[in-house]
């Protein structure tokens, strides 16, 4: 499970650390389901992504990690009366929140960290508290066949792969998956493009409208 992965927030500086302007587009784009709506974002890390929701407009967030030093530095730094942190087994939400709690979920750069036998036991959980949308978003692995080389990246997917689980756990929902390109723009900045083409991709982006 993603334990050791998360980002301080000083590293997240799109003019210092031009690549790290792609994790704030991920919230950006899931703020279209998000405005106005109860949210959670499950795997938050030090919640900035929970914090970016909040400010383009969520009715409220709660962020939830494993890492319990994340979450203490996360309710520190950013914790409101909209936007709170706890320590929660992504595993065991059932136990800590009623079903449908929430609007929407986010979970960003959860898949790949996860033991993929334990990838459909993850999307029920999410599933059982959201009552309209769930918004996942994991790199598209470039190579044919996954070798894990140690890291926390357990194992990333191909389109077919992603695909098919999506519609194995949502198959009565409505389904969007686009893919997000990561490109250097003239002036050294990265940005974030969208396409269709989910085998040309580097991160699958899917909204999960659930009925």
């Amino acid at each position: 499970m993603k334990k050791t992965d998360n980002h301080d927030l000083n590293e997240i500086d799109r003019l210092v650390k031009p690549a790290t302007s792609t994790m704030i587009d991920r919230y950006i784009f899931a703020n279209h389901w998000t405005k106005g709506k109860t949210v959670i974002d499950a795997a938050t890390g030090k919640g900035y992504g929970a914090g970016i929701l909040l400010a383009l407009g969520a009715k409220s967030v709660v962020g939830i990690d494993i890492d319990e030093d994340g979450v203490r530095d996360a309710n520190n730094l950013q914790k409101s009366p909209n936007c709170t942190y706890q320590v929660c087994d992504i595993f065991k939400l059932k136990d800590n929140f009623k079903e449908n709690e929430f609007d929407v979920c986010t979970s960003i750069e959860t898949f790949e960290h996860l033991p993929p036998e334990r990838i459909d036991e993850y999307l029920q959980n999410l599933k059982y508290i959201t009552k309209e949308v769930i918004i996942l978003t994991t790199p598209r692995r470039l190579q044919p066949v996954w070798e894990y080389n140690g890291g926390t990246h357990l194992y990333e997917y191909d389109a077919t792969e992603f695909t098919n689980i999506l519609y194995k756990n949502f198959s009565e929902d409505n389904i969007m998956i686009m893919g997000l390109h990561e490109m250097e723009m003239p002036g050294g900045q990265i940005g974030t493009d969208i396409t269709k083409d989910l085998n040309s991709c580097r991160v699958f982006f899917a909204a999960i409208e659930l009925k």
